[in-house]
């Protein structure tokens, strides 16, 4: 059983990193930023995708969840728009001390005002499968926590390479405390998942107002 075990949580870890390398790279670097519409239809195509194929677990999810409540979602990227809406309305052009390497939160472009929301909920959609996956396999939150704090961190390294330094390990910060925080949310919260999507996407949108503020 311990093998089985074992052999479930590799799998589920292999294709996480997968669908998360690929969900993250081919929009920036195979699509582009600049194509942001390309963009959406992508990630729409791949939350479809993955909703069919894991449409058990899925079910599982938001059989506890009432209707209304999925309404934080809506208004998590209904609170985007208007706040980009105020940044680009109200703040100056940034100048920055550093390189943004195509951050979009530093740049408050198409790819963060429209694709953001999708991109995140991506993300979070596979990350919510994944801590599924590993409890339902016997792990504890404590090991998940660990394994979430390890592999997020490494998942991140990449970005010290193709942006500048501070952005870099900023994103590998920010990364690691958020590994404390959603599979927490997920596994001890009702429904907590939602509420990671309005952590999530509410940090972009802090960073994104912070950065006009100060720069």
């Amino acid at each position: 059983m311990i093998n089985l075990n074992m052999n479930k949580i590799f799998r589920a870890i292999v294709l996480f990193v997968l669908a998360f390398g690929i969900t993250s790279l081919v929009p920036t670097q195979v699509i582009t930023m600049d194509r942001y519409i390309l963009n959406i239809l992508f990630l729409s195509v791949v939350t479809i995708l993955i909703i069919i194929y894991f449409r058990r677990d899925i079910k599982d999810i938001i059989e506890r969840t009432k209707k209304h409540e999925f309404g934080l979602l809506l208004v998590s990227v209904i609170l985007h728009f208007i706040l980009s809406y105020i940044i680009l309305s109200f703040f100056k052009q940034s100048i920055l001390p550093f390189e943004s390497f195509g951050a979009s939160p530093l740049l408050m472009n198409n790819f963060f005002i429209w694709v953001k929301p999708f991109d995140i909920f991506v993300q979070q959609l596979l990350i919510v499968l994944l801590v599924k996956k590993l409890s339902e396999c016997g792990m504890s939150l404590r090991e998940i926590t660990i394994l979430f704090v390890f592999g997020f961190g490494l998942i991140h390294i990449p970005q010290i390479l193709k942006t500048d330094l501070v952005v870099g390990l900023s994103y590998i910060l920010i990364a690691i405390i958020f590994s404390f925080i959603f599979p927490r949310m997920i596994l001890r919260v009702r429904n907590g998942y939602l509420y990671n999507y309005m952590i999530h996407i509410g940090f972009y949108d802090l960073v994104a107002l912070l950065v006009k503020v100060f720069f």
